[in-house]
């Protein structure tokens, strides 16, 4: 059995350099990742590294899901072209959802990844401001992380369309 392990996260460099991590380590298994932020400014979402992990991801699992829970996504759409083209591709397995205005204060910026066997994975900033947070692969606390997802998930709509339609 795996030990439960958890710690602290200190500055954005590092949440960045866990968020690379923990794509690496999802891209060689199934499950579904759940990402929560207000607008993503601080994720490496646009790093072609990172796009490649996720397109190797959704190659190799056809079980592979991803949520993203945003306040908005206009910083995602000016900052991260190469995730929001990679979207496009996997808009079937990709949700983009908005968070309602009354949650909106509540988001911190987390990570959550469960493979199919159970196993969890995740992070969560628990201070924007001083960018202090935690990782953790304790089942007992993610589950409460992914019950506070979910909470907020029912007080959203579905937000970021894939295609832009016009006249």
């Amino acid at each position: 059995m795996d030990p439960v392990l958890s710690g602290r996260i200190h500055g954005w460099r590092e949440f960045q350099d866990r968020v690379r991590a923990m794509l690496r380590q999802v891209s060689e298994s199934s499950g579904t990742c759940f990402f929560v932020d207000t607008d993503f400014a601080h994720w490496p979402l646009g790093e072609r590294a990172v796009v490649d992990l996720l397109q190797q991801w959704m190659l190799r699992h056809s079980g592979a899901r991803l949520t993203l829970l945003a306040g908005g996504f206009d910083v995602i759409q000016r900052a991260h072209p190469r995730w929001v083209s990679w979207r496009q591709t996997w808009s079937h397995r990709v949700s983009c959802w908005m968070a309602s205005d009354e949650i909106l204060s509540d988001l911190r910026s987390m990570f959550i990844w469960r493979d199919p066997s159970g196993r969890w994975t995740g992070m969560r900033m628990l201070d924007p401001v001083t960018a202090v947070g935690q990782w953790s692969t304790d089942p007992a606390v993610l589950t409460l992380w992914q019950a506070d997802f979910d909470a907020y998930l029912q007080r959203s709509s579905e937000g970021m369309p894939c295609t832009t339609l016009g006249l």
